[in-house]
């Protein structure tokens, strides 16, 4: 079957066409690809974190005896004072055993101050008794007096003594008495003053975590406070850490919007294992009011400036290992490898590896070396990136 000759015609002309348009997308065809024209700028060093408010020091305050609580005196949100009262136990219990303890010991006192008098008066009988024996026995010796008369001064020197011994050993006993009963009454009081609930330090009260009435035990939370040593505990990429050291200054901007300058304090010696993050402690210079202890933060560490021809973020991508950013160069694209600075939030500084006007791919994603594009400068980002 033969074709007419238009139908033959038109066929030769599509195939044509086909033909042309296979060798155009295949040897002349530039796809358009946004550029940027690389300038030197300053650059003002920033590493940014997520984070949480926190306290360099937490506290559990609680009572050290069993007790009712009695009384508040203060609540979450209170600024306290180390050895403030914060709060009291039932004390009628306790506050009569501390009694019934000093006057056990002031009895003690009074038994073993009457027991010295009696010692005094002993002794000064036995001085006597000894005197009496002494004479009577000087006369006896020759005769003047009889042997009953020095059995019985003989007799009064032994109930002398007997005295004195007696009266020593009382003392000794009530001496005993005394000293258990002091330390009877220190433990009491001691006890009793474990009812006043007292700050352990300067700080805030966080939580409060029972109510008058409450039975609390030792180790039952009555509060939680920190101290005053507030901080955005932020979490940076490991591979930002060369660029961090204490004293740099920082923003953190909190999850209730409000931002707040503030201090690299602490840098952590142990990077998460899993997310390859370390954290870093950036204290407030101003307390945020209210403080709430937990919040959210976003955290911008200033780590200097540096003025250096500037490449967007989005521009940088990696290759065998090695960061760099696709260059244009007569229509052509290269990878080339460069060595990076400090970088803000949407630059980066390039040290090493490109120079001022040279094309950079704006967005290099799916793009391969030795590709053939139109390149179209990219302006307005240009400028916005300077």
């Amino acid at each position: 079957m033969k074709f007419p000759t238009r139908t033959r015609v038109i066929a030769a002309a599509i195939g044509i066409l086909i033909i042309m348009f296979l060798g155009y997308r295949l040897f002349l065809y530039r796809p358009p690809v946004t550029v940027i024209v690389v300038k030197k700028v300053e650059i003002q060093g920033k590493v940014h974190g997520p984070g949480t408010v926190q306290s360099k020091v937490g506290v559990t305050v609680s009572t050290k005896i069993t007790g009712i609580l009695e009384k508040l005196y203060t609540d979450q949100g209170s600024r306290v004072k180390k050895g403030q009262l914060l709060a009291e136990l039932d004390i009628a219990e306790l506050r009569a055993r501390a009694a019934a303890a000093r006057a056990t010991k002031n009895r003690a006192q009074h038994d073993l101050d009457r027991a010295k008098a009696d010692l005094h008066k002993a002794e000064a009988n036995l001085v006597l008794a000894q005197s009496n024996y002494q004479r009577d026995m000087d006369v006896f010796k020759p005769g003047y007096i009889s042997q009953a008369a020095f059995d019985n001064t003989k007799a009064a020197l032994k109930v002398a003594e007997s005295e004195v011994n007696a009266s020593r050993s009382a003392i000794g006993a009530l001496q005993a008495q005394l000293a258990q009963s002091e330390s009877e009454t220190h433990a009491a009081e001691a006890v009793f003053a474990y009812t006043r609930i007292l700050a352990p330090m300067d700080g805030l009260i966080t939580v409060r975590k029972a109510e008058v009435g409450d039975t609390v035990a030792p180790g039952t939370p009555i509060f939680q406070m920190v101290d005053y040593q507030i901080w955005a505990a932020s979490w940076i990429d490991e591979t930002k850490v060369a660029q961090l050291r204490e004293g740099q200054k920082a923003s953190i901007k909190l999850r209730s919007g409000r931002v707040f300058q503030g201090e690299v304090v602490r840098l952590n010696k142990e990077a998460d294992t899993v997310t390859r993050e370390l954290e870093v402690d950036v204290k407030f210079d101003t307390l945020p009011n209210p403080l709430v202890i937990g919040e959210e933060t976003e955290v911008d560490i200033d780590t200097g400036s540096q003025t250096a021809p500037a490449i967007p973020l989005s521009a940088i991508v990696e290759r065998n290992g090695s960061k760099g950013v696709m260059v244009v160069s007569n229509g052509l694209t290269s990878f080339r490898p460069v060595t990076l600075g400090l970088q803000d939030v949407q630059r980066a500084a390039v040290l090493d590896g490109l120079k001022e006007g040279e094309m950079v791919i704006l967005n290099p994603a799916g793009i391969e070396p030795g590709k053939k594009i139109r390149p179209e400068i990219k302006t307005d980002t240009a400028r916005k990136n300077q």
